[in-house]
């Protein structure tokens, strides 16, 4: 590949925070996005591998199915390409609190994810196709108010583990990978980290 190909970045559902240096997505045009595109409409207008990032922002709990989107993003991403996805914590009142909120989501909802052996620990899991997708990160996020506060580590983590509306958000990293390649499947390393 010559140093001139222009690499694709996608900022899907942008509603109205729009990013410099991505292609901005929406489904409505009051939001003036550059492509109007409906998510939930598959499959996408993007080819195959085309796409070196995917940013979600908010809005994959909005989607009536999401695992066709997820699924989507794996599909348009090239090998080695990332995906962000944000979404309420699911111990946040916001995570259903809208009426316009589908789903509510944790580190368990993409158990299906990567190479045939670790599709997950039901039967449901392990009769899906493969999903060439590996999370690298999951980062639960206190709301801002905690995060000015000084507290120890351990107590940070009982307070993201055990506390209604102590974080008001996930975010889940993922990278896209050839399952049928050894070098492709790497151990999930999953860290939670505080700000």
């Amino acid at each position: 590949m010559g140093e001139n190909v222009k690499q694709v970045h996608l900022n899907l559902g942008c509603g109205l925070n729009k990013l410099e240096g991505f292609i901005n997505v929406d489904g409505f045009s009051t939001c003036n996005p550059d492509v109007i595109w409906d998510l939930n409409k598959t499959p996408w207008p993007w080819r195959n591998t085309s796409v070196d990032s995917i940013y979600l922002n908010h809005v994959m709990e909005h989607l009536a199915d999401w695992m066709k989107a997820f699924k989507e993003c794996a599909r348009i991403l090239k090998y080695g390409g990332t995906l962000q996805i944000n979404v309420p914590d699911h111990t946040s009142t916001a995570s259903m609190g809208y009426i316009d909120h589908l789903h509510v989501f944790s580190m368990f909802s993409f158990h299906m994810c990567n190479a045939k052996e670790k599709r997950g620990t039901n039967a449901w899991a392990r009769t899906q196709d493969v999903i060439p997708l590996e999370m690298t990160r999951c980062l639960r996020v206190p709301h801002q108010g905690f995060i000015r506060w000084w507290i120890p580590k351990r107590v940070l983590l009982f307070c993201c583990n055990h506390l209604t509306n102590f974080c008001h958000e996930q975010r889940f990293t993922f990278i896209k990978v050839n399952p049928d390649r050894e070098e492709g499947r790497k151990a999930w390393k999953i860290t939670q980290q505080e700000q």
